[in-house]
């Protein structure tokens, strides 16, 4: 269930993993899971990570914030839960495929969408958003990065695993790369471009003429995409001109608003970088001190979870964060297939150098969920 509602709607894997938390408690046997919980040493940085961010309450002047900050931090407590209560294996057998088939039904969705073919789904269904930062069902960007995600499980299962339906898993990987680049999120398509680079070196790596055939095919792809769609054009054109002029928009217009995160912030790094500036401070600190033609509230973030965590926690904070992930790859590095599992957690880390990814919901569910499933998952 939670697998068919991360693609579709936040109210509804909400209300699941809820549902998950009342199960993990009425199963008891806690003395088992607080055993597997405190043998981790990713969840135990978890547990720390957390008590950090409690810490910094009692220092800083500007906790405007924290309350928003902690309700998002509470979702990460969901990891412990889904990685210690009894699961079958065929559970996650299904739950992938599921996830991979409303992935696919929401690609094809976009598709339609974007070529007039249908309307916005919100004009057929009531309870669904139908505004121009929707894709199907989600926001665009959440969008891309699951249709990218979905990618690369797709591309493992058909590399790697046994399975009588290539062909169908081979249709969905059409379709997420379609909808991927007819979208505006800049971030699953550098993922899906990362993930397909990735697996034509590493199946290829003995195969020069092979890998360079398939190089080509991947970047005559871009191209294609580039020359035919009029939104891919556009962001990609956009970014290139932010990039050569270094944060420029040109003459009285504001520097781009990422180049003006990160300077700003390593500015107030420096000044405190070991603890921080308390927890829940990094929006009010810019609406009060940052002037630059942009605005800025007590929510704002730095679209960068490492500076987010940098700036409020201070270096042990960033040590933290880095250390759940570290603990995370080990951990997956060990299993079978154990290189290609690692891709998750390395793809989670980008995202959050392009976001502030931890404090998004659903694409924070949507990372436990496939990690619970790679982590506990046996291949045979």
């Amino acid at each position: 269930m939670l697998a068919i509602a991360i693609p579709v709607s936040i109210a509804a894997a909400n209300i699941i993993l809820g549902s998950l938390i009342v199960c993990w408690i009425i199963e008891g046997n806690f003395s088992i899971k607080a055993r597997l919980i405190t043998s981790s040493k990713w969840m135990i940085c978890i547990f720390l990570f957390l008590a950090l961010y409690f810490l910094a309450m009692f220092w800083g002047e500007n906790h405007d914030n924290a309350l928003w900050q902690f309700q998002r931090l509470a979702l990460l407590l969901a990891f412990p839960i889904l990685a210690t209560i009894k699961l079958h294996q065929q559970t996650f057998r299904r739950a992938i495929f599921s996830f991979l088939c409303v992935n696919f039904i929401s690609a094809i969705s976009a598709i339609l969408i974007n070529n007039n073919v249908i309307q916005d789904l919100g004009n057929y269904i009531y309870f669904l958003n139908s505004d121009w930062e929707t894709a199907a069902f989600i926001k665009y960007n959440y969008h891309n990065v699951l249709l990218a995600l979905s990618f690369y499980v797709a591309m493992y299962i058909i590399l790697e695993v046994e399975t009588k339906y290539k062909y169908l898993f081979i249709l969905f990987i059409i379709a997420y790369s379609i909808s991927i680049f007819t979208e505006r999120g800049r971030a699953g398509q550098v993922l899906f471009n990362l993930f397909s680079i990735f697996y034509i070196l590493y199946y290829n790596k003995n195969h020069i003429i092979r890998l360079s055939f398939l190089i080509i095919i991947l970047f005559s792809f871009q191209f294609a995409v580039y020359k035919t769609t009029k939104v891919y054009k556009d962001r990609f054109d956009a970014v290139s001109n932010i990039i050569k002029n270094n944060g420029s928009k040109g003459e009285g217009k504001a520097d781009d608003i990422r180049y003006v995160f990160v300077r700003e912030s390593i500015k107030r790094i420096v000044k405190k970088p070991v603890f921080g500036h308390g927890t829940g401070s990094f929006g009010t600190i810019f609406e009060n001190e940052v002037s630059t033609g942009h605005t800025f509230n007590a929510k704002t973030t730095p679209h960068n979870q490492y500076l987010y965590v940098w700036f409020e926690l201070g270096f042990i904070g960033l040590i933290f964060l880095i250390l759940i992930f570290y603990y995370q790859i080990k951990e997956l590095a060990c299993k079978k297939n154990g290189f290609h599992r690692v891709i998750l957690p390395v793809a989670f880390m980008f995202l959050m150098l392009v976001d502030s990814y931890l404090f998004i919901f659903i694409l924070t569910i949507g990372y436990i969920f496939l990690y619970t499933i790679y982590s506990r998952i046996q291949l045979e």
